[in-house]
């Protein structure tokens, strides 16, 4: 092996235990900026889903450059993931919770919009279920029921009565009070942040030993 081959070897990622504590306070700090703005703006749900895939691509590319490998962004992408989602549906739900009314609707029509979106990584398809509301009394509900995926809501269809979570201000969106469990979102969150906290300690612990480790060993 060459002096520059052994160079780049020895050299391949991070030797200051700094650089993981650093990532781990601005995600300590991103996850409580995104509780806050899912509980405080519950209605802008996409911008914040939006900003936790950027958090999400920030953190996972700097733990990459700390640990100089690949298997980086397989050992810590679905732990950081899984955290990030927790404060965010935390975050809506307890606000829906507080605000949300539940109330009685019949569901009316499920308006399926499928269309093309093109990004980096190619070309997919985004489905959307918008459903039309009306209460038991006849009045109709103003706010149409969003929900983002290929299936929609399960258990229900056109012409089904169930219960649903409004907010008189329309500042949080419609949920079905069945879909809203503040708990199994603080156990989510619970095992995100745990774990996300492990695999900080475990790289945290790999650049410690590198920054331990005599420089005599790479050849001049």
């Amino acid at each position: 092996m060459s002096t520059d081959q052994m160079k780049g070897k020895v050299r391949r990622g991070s030797r200051n235990p700094l650089t993981i504590i650093i990532v781990g306070a601005v995600f300590v700090v991103c996850l409580a900026g995104l509780f806050a703005l899912a509980y405080f703006f519950p209605s802008a749900q996409l911008i914040t889903f939006v900003i936790g895939v950027f958090v999400l691509i920030g953190i996972v590319g700097g733990m990459r450059a700390i640990m100089g490998n690949f298997w980086a962004y397989i050992y810590t992408t679905p732990f950081v993931a899984f955290a990030l989602l927790g404060v965010i549906m935390l975050g809506e739900d307890m606000a829906l919770t507080k605000v949300g009314e539940p109330t009685e609707v019949v569901v009316l029509e499920d308006h399926l919009e499928q269309k093309t979106e093109r990004d980096s990584t190619g070309s997919h398809q985004v489905y959307t279920h918008e459903y039309t509301l009306e209460r038991t009394d006849g009045s109709p509900v103003d706010e149409q029921m969003i929900y983002r995926g290929r299936n929609g809501y399960d258990g229900f269809s056109e012409g089904d009565t169930i219960t649903v979570l409004i907010d008189p201000d329309g500042e949080a969106p419609i949920q079905p009070a069945d879909e809203i469990d503040v708990d199994a979102d603080i156990g989510i969150t619970a095992v995100g942040v745990v774990t996300s906290g492990i695999v900080f300690l475990i790289c945290g612990i790999v650049v410690l030993v590198r920054w331990t480790r005599r420089p005599a060993q790479i050849v001049r």
